[in-house]
């Protein structure tokens, strides 16, 4: 599992955001506004996206966010 964690600006909304490339490869993206604690639950939170297979899912977006 190959993946590159980026701190950007993102909108107070948005915590991170995760997208995997043509080649299989996950971009994390993490809202560099937040505190550091937060920085760190959301990797947690992105990360686990990765390791359960929800790139792979058919499953709504609402309900991969809840499991």
């Amino acid at each position: 599992m190959d993946y590159c964690i980026r701190y950007v600006p993102l909108p107070i909304s948005v915590k991170g955001v995760t997208a995997m490339d043509s080649d299989g490869f996950y971009n994390i993206y993490i809202n560099s506004r937040l505190s550091y604690e937060e920085q760190k639950k959301t990797i947690a939170h992105e990360m686990e996206h990765i390791v359960r297979g929800d790139f792979f899912s058919f499953d709504a977006l609402e309900e991969v966010e809840t499991m």
